[in-house]
């Protein structure tokens, strides 16, 4: 499953990098990009912020995708085709557990990946504490901290004004949010709120800027963080949706595991 669905999953987009043109790039551009990669980097298994007894261990897939208008504008900018690139995916294989004190532990990893020459690879971690299923409470409010790193890389030709370069992209998601969720027989809608700080580092052998003749540039923004979704338990089999936007940027994403 791990081999078959997380590569096909995010082929539908990244394959594209081999024919992306970067140019000519604003503050403004890195910032928006930034914001929008480290949206669909950021951590999530699709888990509602619950625990059930003492232990317990859920391991699957995630995978979904992420509106990326402002990438998609950059690359018509350039000359590229930014219609590819309306939405760039997440995919990966996730863990999580929970344990006594109603602790839980959440971790998802693509390990690197190569599609036509362009390389892709993220690691996420979450940790939260269940306050209401430690009180006895009955609805399940929780305290959390998510963090995601990704990477792209690929190389740019040189096409008119656009530079050869080799462009190196790396993002670092820092979310703390507040959950609730309530299981009704199969199904356990949950949501999340609280506030995200995303960092971006972008690299290339050429200037791609329009501001300075520097080869790299780092960014971070700050802002909210929301999401819903739903987990659906059958027998041990669990299925989940969940929808989130973080600062600007929206994200879709599902899971199938064994719980």
């Amino acid at each position: 499953m791990k081999k078959f669905l997380v590569p096909l999953a995010l082929a539908f987009s990244f394959s594209a990098f081999s024919q992306v043109q970067i140019n000519d790039l604003t503050k403004d551009d890195v910032k928006d990009v930034t914001k929008e990669f480290g949206g669909n980097f950021a951590h999530t298994v699709v888990a509602a912020p619950e625990t059930d007894g003492a232990w317990g261990v859920e391991v699957g897939v995630v995978a979904g995708k992420t509106k990326s208008p402002n990438f998609s504008d950059v690359v018509d900018a350039a000359g590229g085709e930014g219609k590819d690139f309306k939405s760039v995916y997440h995919a990966g294989v996730a863990a999580r557990v929970h344990l006594p004190l109603d602790i839980f532990a959440e971790v998802s990893m693509l390990p690197e990946q190569e599609f036509d020459d362009v390389k892709i690879k993220s690691t996420t971690f979450g940790v939260g504490w269940n306050v209401g299923g430690f009180l006895g409470l009955p609805l399940d409010v929780a305290v959390g901290l998510d963090q995601g790193r990704g990477e792209v890389s690929f190389h740019q030709e040189a096409d008119g004004s656009t530079p050869e370069a080799d462009i190196n992209f790396k993002t670092t998601t820092t979310v703390y949010w507040v959950g609730v969720s309530k299981s009704f027989w199969i199904v356990t809608p949950y949501a999340k709120i609280g506030q995200s700080r995303i960092e971006g580092d972008l690299d290339a052998t050429a200037s791609i800027f329009t501001y300075s003749a520097k080869q790299s540039e780092t960014v971070s923004t700050s802002g909210g963080f929301l999401a819903v979704g739903a987990n659906f338990q059958l027998a041990f089999i669990k299925l989940g949706i969940e929808g989130s936007q973080i600062q600007d940027t929206r994200r879709f994403s599902g899971k199938l595991s064994f719980d």
